[in-house]
């Protein structure tokens, strides 16, 4: 893996990564995570004969911090990204609330997307209640000196953890298990699995203004969709599991029908985690255009 910074035409650093060789697909991490997560996806590369490419949103990882008004802010760092790779068309996939920033993207930008992949997205604005299957996350992501208290104790825990056992030990990581399907739960019971996790969502809160970034992302899902559905169609998939609990699933059945056209996939019996459940699918899907 290809770790680099390049320097945007604002004078901000730009955290990226590149695996593998083939068709391009650009890859959206989730909220709280980083560039790292492509780990996780190592077999889309060996077995798909796909070049992935990731990048840390402003304030995570290796990205200079920018505040953020909309999801649409990072597309020139994106497109910056894309040109600077000498990559003019490629297919997107985004994870969580990497999903957002993914679908903001595409509906900008559809001339560059071959095709668009969004797994376990929230429908915006986010109902908050359902968050993580834990009704006081609503209360974090609604009252800001809250959620710095949440973030606070997660970024210490984390940095401090180099233990992955240690960790789900914790009261965070238990936090973090209760928000687990049975299915998810597999993954996370995986050590090689959950330690490539644990190494992104370190890599997230490396900055010292870490926190305040998962805060205004999570603002940002509160807020309305502004961009324009119409633009993308059929080149939109939209994955969900039946048994998601962090992002549930009428999410999925809620974005389908916003974005007209779009290819409406529902994995039964699997929760949040369902992309790395089907591997195999995505990359057949990721290789057929």
């Amino acid at each position: 893996m290809s770790h680099q910074i390049t320097t945007l035409p604002d004078g901000r650093k730009l955290g990226y990564a590149t695996i593998g060789k083939g068709t391009p697909v650009m890859y959206f991490h989730g909220t709280a995570s980083s560039r790292l997560e492509i780990h996780l996806l190592k077999q889309l590369t060996t077995k798909g004969k796909l070049q992935l490419i990731t990048f840390d949103r402003p304030g995570y990882g290796l990205s200079t911090y920018k505040p953020r008004k909309n999801l649409q802010d990072i597309n020139s760092d994106l497109n910056f990204l894309a040109d600077h790779l000498n990559i003019k068309q490629f297919n997107v996939l985004g994870w969580s609330g990497g999903g957002a920033f993914a679908l903001a993207y595409m509906t900008h930008f559809p001339q560059r997307i071959k095709r668009g992949i969004i797994v376990s997205t929230p429908d915006l604005p986010f109902d908050a209640s359902t968050a993580h299957n834990i009704p006081f996350v609503k209360y974090v992501m609604k009252l800001p000196f809250l959620g710095k208290i949440a973030m606070r104790n997660m970024r210490q825990q984390v940095l401090k953890t180099k233990d992955t056992e240690a960790f789900l030990r914790s009261n965070q990581g238990k936090q973090m298990l209760r928000t687990c399907s049975n299915r998810d739960l597999t993954f996370f019971s995986d050590p090689i699995w959950m330690g490539l996790m644990h190494q992104s969502i370190a890599e997230a809160f490396r900055q010292n203004n870490s926190i305040n970034v998962v805060l205004e992302e999570h603002k940002l899902f509160l807020k309305p969709w502004n961009i324009p559905f119409k633009n993308i169609g059929n080149k939109l998939n939209v994955w969900q599991g039946t048994e998601d609990k962090t992002c549930p699933i009428k999410n999925a059945y809620s974005i389908a029908h916003k974005v007209k056209g779009c290819n409406l996939e529902i994995f039964p019996k699997q929760g949040h985690c369902v992309m790395f459940d089907n591997l195999e699918k995505l990359i057949e899907l990721l290789k057929t255009v």
